[in-house]
């Protein structure tokens, strides 16, 4: 239709009272405008007025998903949290980030950005044990142990660049466990850091897991968005030493670190963190195997990995 019929057709469903129609005309004679080359002063102001008509139209709506919430009450924060960011994705205030892990998905896991620390049972003992975590820490840096750049270049391997992260000292570990393996002299400065972890149900996946670390941020420094390996396991952040304004964003949802307390979430979505200010930020890192796993995958994928890491492809004879 020519843009004046669709301004008229938009016009009489509005005074009809259609006001979804109405919408439809008016969006599309605003499209076809884009295209068109006129200078008729009273159809310039006819469109004017169906972008006010729209705009007006698409706060009602808003407002009206809002209020169609207002007597629900979900029985749980995370039901109520949930709602609350599947109502903000429809309104276009929240964005979708999928699972894209980097090596392995495992399928019909449920997308959840962060989990909660009230699933885990035993995630109180753990922060209980903070303050004494939090003192082999402070022995670590009196001493001057060595933290070493989180992304080392592997010599074995061809150079693969990381956001320009490539040893970079500003996030550092000093590794507890370390593909797999106990890193023995490690272990043995932080005894009662490894007996609490050692109690918790730590990863073991192939050769890659446990990896257990204290993660170091330097003032100022800035993780670039990426994601993690597979989706089948749950990062968990003991925050140790963390100034106010470090934060972590994962998927849609950003959160800041609170000393002692748990933080937990699946790094196969996309995420970055900052340390905005002037001071240190360490905080402890492991994972946990995802809760909906039954015993028997957990060993499955564990063997897809074992099988990945210790694959040799050999020259035809």
């Amino acid at each position: 239709l020519p843009l004046e019929a669709l301004l008229d057709r938009a016009d009489d469903f509005a005074h009809q009272g259609d006001a979804k129609a109405a919408m439809s005309f008016y969006q599309a004679a605003l499209k076809s405008a884009r295209s068109a080359s006129f200078a008729n002063e009273a159809t310039t102001a006819r469109l004017h007025k169906a972008r006010e008509f729209i705009e007006r139209r698409s706060n009602e709506f808003l407002a009206s998903l809002d209020r169609s919430l207002e007597r629900i009450a979900p029985e749980n924060p995370t039901a109520a949290l949930r709602l609350r960011h599947a109502l903000e994705m429809l309104k276009g205030e929240r964005s979708i980030y999928p699972q894209q892990p980097s090596v392995f998905y495992y399928p019909y896991l449920a997308q959840r950005q962060f989990f909660e620390r009230e699933e885990f049972d035993w995630a109180k003992d753990l922060e209980a044990r903070a303050r004494v975590i939090r003192d082999e820490l402070d022995g670590l840096l009196s001493e001057d142990a060595v933290f070493h750049p989180y992304v080392d270049d592997d010599p074995d391997r061809p150079y693969r660049d990381f956001h320009g992260l490539n040893n970079d000292p500003s996030w550092s570990a000093f590794y507890l466990w370390k593909e797999g393996e106990l890193v023995e002299e490690n272990a043995a400065r932080c005894p009662r850091t490894v007996e609490a972890l050692s109690e918790l149900p730590l990863t073991h996946i192939g050769k890659r897991t446990p990896v257990v670390l204290f993660s170091r941020l330097s003032p100022g420094a800035h993780i670039p968005p990426h994601s993690g390996m597979l989706n089948s396991r749950v990062i968990c952040h003991l925050p140790l030493i963390v100034p106010k304004g470090c934060w972590i964003r994962v998927g849609n949802e950003t959160r800041e670190w609170e000393e002692g307390r748990l933080m937990l979430f699946d790094d196969s979505i996309e995420h970055e963190a900052m340390n905005p200010t002037g001071e240190l930020r360490v905080i402890l890192i492991f994972d946990v195997w995802r809760p909906e796993l039954s015993d028997a995958e957990r060993q499955a994928v564990s063997a897809i990995f074992q099988s990945i890491d210790s694959f040799q492809a050999l020259p035809d004879a």
